[in-house]
């Protein structure tokens, strides 16, 4: 009788920062079937500060740092070509699995008969990639991408309604494997009261938290406006996050509005603020919100194809949608969601994730693509 052997999947992104894509790749590798699938990951550029790397050995899962250390000299471009078509060509992998647009352009451009290749799409790409990479340098990601998505074996999108916009707009039918998260546990920091003390927040008052990178494309200056001219009576609003709209924010704020900068871990923050808030223009299926969910906060949520589609999977009452610019619908959205009994909600909504948006719900429905392209 032949042993059965695992296979080898080689997962390629830019760097292990902790962002979204990072994070959906560790706990895609965390929940895998190790005795059917053996994980390594490539990544193109050097690590930064906040490299999730060390979480990635904990797991013993090899790192392959093609851009070596983040003080060593930049290694080029064709280099690191060369290195990666080296490890596809002789390291025994069967699938390799893009997160970014640049380790798709990697893999388009070191294709390999032997070995399968994955693409996910974690956003529909045009509105988001103008605010990051500009006018110009956007939406030529944007066509590269959509064209390297044509050329690949298996293109797949992290939420529902990622798959729905690239159904609509370009025509792509894409297979769906909503992103999934861990369980954060809040256990050790103490309840609501203890948790804000901590944090030097008003006990008294009521919180609204805001996680996410400080750009135009997530509309927290504008956020930031409408709240303060809502005037919300006893209700402040904790801003974690950093990027270029940071010291805009930080400017405008008043003595309600919390600028709290960038945490890598947010659990402080989620044992001790009310709902979660996210004014977004643009979302794949954002971390920070299934953050929110597995510890039962609930949300209010910009009126975009991807919060529409949590809440309309979502059973019973998990949050509402609402306009950043209108005082009016920021004040309605908070008094429904203040009506409620907060933590009468929060086995409802803990029930949604476990089920929906759990990581090893993720996970399966990755598993199950793999197989499918080595059929």
């Amino acid at each position: 009788m032949t042993a059965y052997t695992p296979t080898k999947i080689l997962y390629a992104i830019s760097s292990l920062a902790n962002e979204g894509p990072t994070r959906v790749l560790l706990n895609v590798v965390r929940n895998l079937d190790r005795q059917q699938f053996i994980p390594s990951v490539v990544t193109l550029s050097p690590e930064k500060t906040d490299s999730l790397l060390a979480e990635f050995q904990a797991l013993r899962v090899p790192v392959i740092q093609l851009s070596g250390a983040s003080n060593s000299p930049p290694t080029s471009t064709l280099t690191r070509l060369s290195s990666l078509r080296r490890i596809l060509a002789h390291g025994d992998y069967r699938i390799a699995h893009a997160h970014c647009p640049r380790s798709l352009f990697f893999l388009v451009a070191t294709r390999s008969r032997r070995v399968k290749s994955i693409y996910t799409a974690h956003i529909y790409p045009d509105a988001q990639y103008k605010v990051i990479h500009g006018a110009i340098k956007g939406p030529f990601i944007t066509a590269g991408v959509n064209l390297a998505m044509r050329i690949i074996d298996q293109p797949v999108a992290c939420s529902d309604s990622v798959a729905a916009e690239y159904l609509e707009k370009r025509k792509y039918l894409l297979p769906a494997v909503n992103n999934g998260i861990e369980q954060l546990d809040l256990a050790r920091f103490g309840g609501r009261q203890a948790s804000l003390k901590s944090l030097g927040l008003d006990p008294t008052r009521r919180h609204l938290l805001f996680v996410g990178r400080l750009s135009a494309e997530k509309r927290v200056v504008e956020l930031v406006r409408t709240f303060m001219a809502a005037s919300l009576p006893n209700v402040d609003l904790v801003v974690l996050g950093a990027g270029p709209d940071e010291s805009a924010i930080r400017e405008i704020a008043n003595d309600h509005v919390h600028v709290a900068g960038f945490h890598k871990d947010i659990r402080p923050y989620l044992a001790a603020c009310d709902c979660y808030i996210s004014p977004s223009a643009t979302e794949g299926l954002a971390n920070t919100l299934l953050e929110a969910m597995s510890v039962g906060m609930p949300s209010l949520l910009s009126d975009i194809p991807s919060h529409r589609f949590v809440l309309k999977k979502c059973s019973g009452f998990v949050g509402r949608l609402f306009d950043p610019l209108s005082t009016d619908s920021l004040l309605a959205g908070v008094e429904e969601l203040f009506r409620y009994d907060l933590e009468t909600l929060r086995a409802d909504i803990h029930g949604n994730f476990k089920n929906l948006f759990h990581a090893q719900v993720m996970t399966n429905g990755y598993e199950i693509i793999y197989k499918e392209v080595l059929k």
